[in-house]
């Protein structure tokens, strides 16, 4: 099953100043064994950091790319990218999450159970939500491999207002809140396609 790699980084001033510096570093993943997919975009409430999504064939690939004989030039290729290491979640989401990274802007929804028993519901309840929300983009979720207690979620919106506009003063948004410690960014992502 494919699993998204959902990588936050801090942008160094050259990558703020120009984007198109991090492109040798996708070219290379776009040749890793199990590499599917990519897209990155830069953080908008801070505008400082960098998205970099990945999916892979399998958690393994991933997990297996330092062992790649040229492993070290893919580290030198992103330094210049970068101002510190990246925190880095592993995401099976329930359906392809495309939509939502094809979207005008995507939403990042990280939920952390303040009551582990509490996960079902928090789940039902991030469901209904996504599925009650109007015009978003490829809503879905899914347990995180770093923290069974963690839930990453990303719907695509029109814009960041679209996304403020649905939730502010929202009763299930509320009650979720109650449930799990929320942390919410947003990007518009750009898909790399390597030649």
């Amino acid at each position: 099953m494919p699993i998204i790699e959902i990588a936050a980084i801090p942008a160094s001033q050259a990558y703020i100043d120009n984007p198109d510096i991090f492109k040798p570093t996708l070219d290379w993943i776009a040749k890793a064994p199990g590499f599917l997919k990519q897209w990155t975009g830069l953080r908008v409430e801070d505008g400082k950091t960098v998205y970099h999504i990945i999916e892979w064939e399998t958690y393994e690939h991933h997990k297996n790319l330092p062992s790649l004989p040229n492993f070290q030039e893919l580290l030198d290729l992103s330094k210049p990218c970068f101002t510190d290491v990246p925190k880095i979640f592993h995401v099976p989401f329930e359906k392809p999450a495309d939509d939502a990274f094809n979207a005008p802007v995507t939403e990042f929804c990280f939920a952390t159970l303040k009551n582990p028993e509490q996960k079902s519901e928090v789940t039902d309840l991030l469901i209904s939500l996504i599925g009650g929300f109007p015009k978003v983009y490829g809503p879905t979720l899914g347990t995180t491999r770093e923290d069974p207690n963690t839930i990453g979620l990303v719907i695509g919106w029109d814009t960041v207002q679209a996304h403020i506009d649905a939730v502010t003063g929202h009763e299930g948004v509320a009650k979720l809140a109650s449930l799990a410690d929320l942390e919410v960014s947003h990007a518009p992502l750009k898909k790399h396609v390597t030649a």
